[in-house]
C-alpha cells in the first residue's frame, strides 16, 4: 500500500512550526502527489487561523509556484462546537476551500455552557454521553459540507461503527490519524465493514512530520483495511 497524498497538515498559520512552503517542499521530497494544508477553524481559542485571507493567498501562491511538482489544496480543520452539531463554518467560506475537515478539539468556543460542560468536564464515557456525542457528529454531517472526520474518538468518545455507517451514507471519509492512535485495529476493522472510506493523514505540525504515515499504516494493515478503502492510497 502506498500513500500518495497527505490530507492533514498544519503550518504557522495556526500552530504548526513550518510555513506552507516548508510543508509543500517536504511533500515533494517524499514524492507525494498532493498535500492539503488544513489549519484550525476560527473558534479555536488558541490555534485558529489568524488571518483567513493571508492564509488562502499563501496557499494559492504555493499552488502556482509548485504546480508542476505537486497539487496543493486549501483545507480547514473545523471544530465541533455543540451537541447539536454546530461547527465553526462561516458561510462565506463555502466556495473558498478545497477540503473541509472536522473533529473534536479542546479549548474551542463551545456553543453553550452546557456544551462546554458536556464536552470538557462531565463524565464523557457513559452510554448516554457516547450516544450524545455520536449524534453531534452525525448532525454536523447533515448541516455542513464536511469531507473528512479527523481523528474520530479523540478526546470525545463516540460509537465509531455507528458514525462510520452514517459517514458512509453521507459520502464522508473517516481519518486514520498517524498522530492520535484512538482506533484499535478491531474498531477500525468494524468501521471498514460499513463501507466507509478512509484517509490516512499525518496531522503534521512540523515539516519533518509531513508524510509520516507509518503508525496509521500499521494500524490499517492490522485491521485488514485495503488500499481500495483508502482515498489517498494506491
Amino acid at each position: 500500500m502506498k500513500i500518495i497524498a497527505d490530507t492533514h497538515t498544519h503550518t504557522v498559520h495556526s500552530h504548526g512550526t513550518g510555513t506552507v512552503e516548508d510543508n509543500v517542499k517536504a511533500a515533494i521530497v517524499l514524492g507525494l502527489k498532493r498535500i492539503t494544508i488544513s489549519d484550525h477553524g476560527p473558534l479555536h481559542m488558541c490555534y485558529n487561523i489568524k488571518d483567513v485571507e493571508t492564509y488562502l493567498r499563501d496557499i494559492e501562491r504555493m499552488r502556482e509556484k509548485y504546480a508542476g511538482d505537486i497539487e496543493v489544496l486549501a483545507g480547514v480543520e473545523m471544530n465541533l462546537l455543540s451537541s447539536e452539531g454546530d461547527v465553526d463554518f462561516p458561510e462565506q467560506w463555502k466556495d473558498r476551500f478545497d477540503v473541509f475537515l472536522m473533529g473534536y478539539h479542546k479549548l474551542v468556543r463551545y456553543k453553550t455552557l452546557a456544551d462546554r460542560m458536556n464536552m470538557m468536564f462531565v463524565r464523557r464515557s457513559t452510554e448516554k454521553a457516547v450516544e450524545r456525542n455520536t449524534r453531534a457528529y452525525m448532525k454536523a454531517l447533515d448541516r455542513y459540507p464536511i469531507d473528512i472526520i479527523v481523528h474520530p474518538g479523540y478526546g470525545l468518545p463516540v460509537d465509531l461503527s455507528q458514525l462510520a455507517e452514517y459517514a458512509a451514507k453521507k459520502g464522508v471519509v473517516m481519518e486514520i490519524n498517524a498522530k492520535h492512535p484512538e482506533f484499535t485495529p478491531e474498531e477500525l476493522s468494524a468501521c471498514g465493514e460499513t463501507g466507509v472510506k478512509f484517509s490516512i493523514g499525518s496531522d503534521a505540525h512540523s515539516p519533518g512530520r509531513v508524510g509520516d504515515f507509518l503508525p496509521a499504516l500499521h494500524k490499517a494493515q492490522a485491521a485488514g483495511i485495503t488500499a481500495e478503502q483508502i482515498v489517498n492510497a494506491e
